[in-house]
């Protein structure tokens, strides 16, 4: 197969086990500094009451691909394989990964579902939870955090993505305290980041050539920015995946996103019902964003192409 495999975003971020459909987690904030914190000598002390923390979760969600192999299929010579059955069951597999990366970069909205199959789990992707450092097209508004449901955020008018748009939101996240070091994005974005080197407040590159011959540095793989370097990752699964993934590029902390995993992913064979064998590969998980302020997002940018 020549279709890219690579899932970037779902090797970055991790997993762990949960052990329910909805698992949750808290959220705190320390306080402003106080410049005027000076006491007496002697001082009969006053407390201040404990702020709460802040409860959040996000909900499971079930991904599946199946398939039927023949019995004609698996048993007829084949040229570069002995089984139809494991050659399938290997690129479902991939198939089922590459999902799981797309959902969890998404703006999909978190939904408990009906529980009789009118409507299913939906966990909330990365871009549904970011709202603190988020630089958004006009229209554009963040999504909100309300009984237990995590909603996606609202789509603005896109705009190409710039040096600046980058600054504002590596800005942004460091002043909410985040350490995010990956900025990731479609391929056309990368295209576009790389153009940064021409412009005025950018150190030209240069670098001394030998022997042999001599390569044009023309593309940037990572930016120091003033807090500290970030990585550029291009996600061919985000351009894969249409419009809707390929406009926001994540400025992302990945000690800070995790899967979760409720049931990792299986190989299912249900019982025979005629002349084939049928299988089911399925997965049940969701996203844990540990503190959505850790992370930032440039939203509504042309992410496949200078109009699109």
């Amino acid at each position: 197969m020549i279709t890219p495999e690579k899932t970037p975003f779902l090797s970055l971020a991790g997993r762990k086990a949960v052990a329910s459909v909805h698992p949750e987690w808290q959220t705190d904030t320390l306080g402003s500094p106080d410049t005027a914190n000076n006491q007496p000598e002697g001082n009969d002390w006053s407390y201040d009451a404990i702020t709460a923390t802040t409860r959040i979760g996000n909900y499971t969600q079930i991904s599946e691909k199946s398939f039927l192999i023949s019995r004609t299929q698996e048993n007829t010579s084949k040229a570069g394989r002995k089984s139809e059955k494991a050659r399938e069951a290997a690129k479902k597999m991939t198939e089922l990964k590459i999902d799981m990366e797309v959902i969890g970069l998404s703006n999909q909205a978190a939904s408990a579902g009906t529980g009789n199959g009118a409507t299913n789990r939906t966990l909330a992707g990365l871009r549904a939870w970011l709202a603190t450092n988020d630089s958004l097209g006009s229209g554009g508004s963040s999504g909100s955090f309300s009984n237990g449901i995590q909603g996606a955020a609202t789509n603005g008018t896109q705009r190409a993505l710039t040096k600046a748009l980058i600054d504002e939101v590596v800005l942004s996240t460091a002043n909410a305290g985040g350490e995010a070091d990956v900025l990731m994005m479609s391929n056309y974005n990368k295209t576009v980041s790389s153009r940064f080197l021409d412009d005025a407040d950018i150190v030209p590159l240069r670098k001394e050539v030998g022997k042999g011959a001599a390569t044009i540095v023309g593309a940037a793989d990572a930016y120091l920015t003033d807090f500290g370097l970030v990585t550029f990752v291009p996600n061919v699964q985000m351009t894969r995946a249409g419009a809707t993934i390929a406009r926001n590029v994540f400025l992302i902390d990945p000690k800070m996103v995790t899967y979760g995993i409720f049931d990792d992913i299986q190989v299912h064979k249900p019982a025979k019902t005629g002349d084939a064998d049928k299988y089911v590969l399925n997965v049940e998980y969701t996203l844990i964003v540990n503190n959505e302020a850790a992370h930032g997002v440039i939203a509504d940018t042309y992410g496949l192409s200078a109009s699109s």
